[in-house]
């Protein structure tokens, strides 16, 4: 979906108005008062958040961020606040950051709250955006999206519903049956919601969707507005709270550390099992990897996923560094070659079709491509500019130091075989010996994950092999180029190029033909420079990655796959909620070359299904990540 920013406009009387709608933002009287009375009063907040473990919030239409900046308010001064709450809200016309700025200034109450809310604003593109504030206590998911296209892919349960938006009468879509039918589907019984429209048919559709709804005095000029209650004819199952909060994470590499940080971060006790005797000790110190996000001209599944990816973990990563646990990265930009004219007109193509804003992607000709790059090219490419590489050792090392207390190391120790014993699963040595046991285990064990629970596809083995080019050997770029292979700047007299992507090798050291095919590589991305070494002398690193037949990773719920077999056609027409899954039973593994870019998103979204929160990303998107995907499509085949 393309993102059209609003406009920032104001109305006779100055107050923010949209040219689009033809209606005002807020009532002239006040903005900050109306959200105070009708959405958070309206919702009898903060009474029924208190002392509330979790508390969530959904909300139609962001706006100005008023209606969050209130409720934040109100949860900040209040004693008896919920532990975390989430504020979760769709806008499909988003203000830039600078508007917004403006904007705020009007709000003088809301000063030092608005800023915060300003510098984490994300960039324009169309997805979830996870934002933390109050050390992570107050978590904003900002959907850039259209709430009628949103809600039916929203994985949460609200406790209470902000109804917001422009006048019914000009925006119809945004109060219809049909949306009101299926926010209700998001609801509890006795979630409340508010709204600062008293119109009948917007009654009408809350009492049909299950709502009990009354008038009550409206705000300012307004005589009426509406509040009410679910209350659903028939009984919901409410999906029972994690008791004993302690997890197994079976691998501590970047996937691992990254789940138990979040994990921790919820208050969970860790026990991290990993066969090496520290973690991630298959990679050099020096070793920097790549991250930047993947654009399609048709915006695909892995598009979507490696955006949200990206946006995440470059977040986590800066807050990583106020916390004074800074991983060794850089964001110097990643220039993604296009190569010939061909490919030139594609890239061009994709970015006019998508209306990515420049701050996130913009194509630059090869002139202003060299001036970024400090070097020669044959061409230019799209430019990321947030972008950049990351010592995935430093940043695994910087996890685990954020986990602290709640972690628990087991290096040096393989698990052998894992085994559910009432309500607790087993990790055990291959003489029988318990490790560890907890309610919940996770596997993030890349290549080994399939070893201990199958989900009815073999994951790919795929070595990498990447070379150490002496400094003074090349004129190396300013920023991190890539197309054919990639080149990273020189860092501590080294320039790390590659990678190969070698199937059926497992050959844990660098091969001079590995080295060979880097050259080759590198001569690509940089045609001009001579690069004049002897492939025989140059050092190296292997890396082994985990890839899926589509290339997505496996991140969420493990499948029973001998339950599903014994379902057989049963399972012909069923959808990913109708198979059997092992209890307390996650995965998080298939990052392939991306590793980077998943690994932070992929720990928050584990970690928001196993407290049961609002996910972070759309459930279309937590589908193709299912690592029950693979048993399904078996399953409808009548394969499996």
């Amino acid at each position: 979906m393309r993102i059209n920013p609003a406009e920032l406009a104001l109305d006779g009387d100055g107050t923010p108005f949209s040219p689009v709608y033809g209606d005002v933002y807020h009532s002239a009287e006040s903005g900050p008062g109306q959200a105070q009375q009708v959405f958070v009063q309206g919702n009898d907040l903060p009474r029924r958040w208190a002392h509330a473990r979790v508390f969530t919030i959904l909300e139609t239409g962001f706006g100005l961020g008023l209606n969050f900046l209130a409720t934040w308010r109100q949860w900040r001064a209040d004693p008896a606040r919920c532990e975390r709450l989430h504020f979760v809200s769709i806008e499909k016309h988003p203000f830039d950051r600078a508007a917004l700025a403006t904007l705020h200034r009007r709000y003088g109450e809301f000063a030092p709250l608005a800023r915060q809310l300003q510098d984490a604003w994300p960039p324009l593109v169309a997805g979830m955006h996870r934002l933390h504030f109050e050390d992570e206590r107050l978590t904003l998911t900002l959907a850039f999206a259209d709430v009628a296209e949103l809600a039916p892919r929203l994985r949460l349960r609200a406790d209470a519903i902000y109804l917001d938006g422009f006048a019914p009468r000009l925006n119809q879509e945004m109060w219809s049956p049909q949306l009101l039918q299926r926010l209700a589907r998001l609801a509890r019984p006795g979630t409340t919601v508010a709204t600062y429209s008293s119109a009948a048919l917007v009654r009408r559709g809350l009492e049909a969707a299950g709502f009990a709804v009354e008038k009550c005095p409206g705000f300012g000029h307004k005589r009426e507005m509406l509040r009410g209650s679910y209350a659903p004819r028939r009984p919901q199952a409410e999906a029972d709270e994690p008791g004993d909060r302690h997890a197994i994470v079976i691998g501590a590499g970047i996937a691992g550390a990254a789940i138990s940080e979040r994990l921790a971060r919820r208050g969970w006790s860790i026990d991290l099992i990993d066969s090496r005797a520290m973690p991630a000790t298959h990679a050099p110190a020096g070793y920097a990897g790549v991250f930047h996000p993947h654009v399609s001209p048709d915006d695909c599944m892995l598009s979507r996923a490696a955006r949200n990816g990206f946006l995440y973990a470059v977040r986590r990563w800066l807050a990583l560094e106020q916390s004074g646990l800074a991983p060794a990265w850089a964001r110097c930009g990643v220039l993604q070659l296009c190569g010939d004219s061909e490919r030139e007109r594609r890239m061009l193509a994709a970015l006019a079709a998508l209306g990515f804003p420049a701050e996130f992607v913009r194509y630059l000709e090869r002139g202003e491509a060299e001036t970024h790059a400090g070097c020669a090219l044959g061409s230019g490419g799209w430019w990321f500019s947030g972008a950049g590489w990351m010592r995935p050792l430093s940043l695994i090392d910087a996890q685990l130091a954020a986990a602290g207390a709640a972690l628990s190391a087991h290096f040096g120790t393989r698990v052998e075989t894992i085994s559910r014993r009432g309500e607790r699963w087993q990790a055990l040595t291959a003489e029988g010996k318990l490790i560890a046991a907890a309610p919940v285990l996770v596997l993030a064990n890349s290549n080994d994950t399939t070893r201990l629970s199958p989900v009815a596809q073999p994951l790919q083995q795929i070595r990498g092999q990447i070379s150490y080019l002496p400094a003074g050997e090349l004129s190396a770029p300013r920023i991190v180029l890539t197309g054919s292979g990639y080149v990273l700047p020189a860092a501590d007299g080294v320039v790390v190029t590659g990678s190969t992507y070698d199937r059926g090798n497992d050959d844990p050291e660098p091969q001079m033909q590995g080295h060979e095919d880097n050259l080759r590589r590198l001569a690509q991305l940089l045609p001009h420079a001579r690069v004049a070494v002897d492939p025989a002398k140059l050092d190296g690193a292997v890396g082994f990655r985990c890839a899926a037949p589509d290339h997505l990773p496996l991140v969420g719920a493990m499948p029973d796959v001998d339950a599903a077999r014994l379902r057989g056609n049963a399972l012909s027409g069923a959808r990913l909620t109708d198979l059997p899954r092992r209890i307390g039973l996650y995965c998080a593994s298939g990052y392939a070359s991306r590793g980077l870019v998943w690994a932070a998103l992929a720990g928050e979204l584990l970690a928001s299904m196993i407290e049961g929160e609002p996910l972070p990303i759309e459930g279309d998107l937590a589908d193709a990540l299912d690592p029950g995907r693979f048993v399904l499509k078996q399953a409808r085949r009548g394969t499996l």
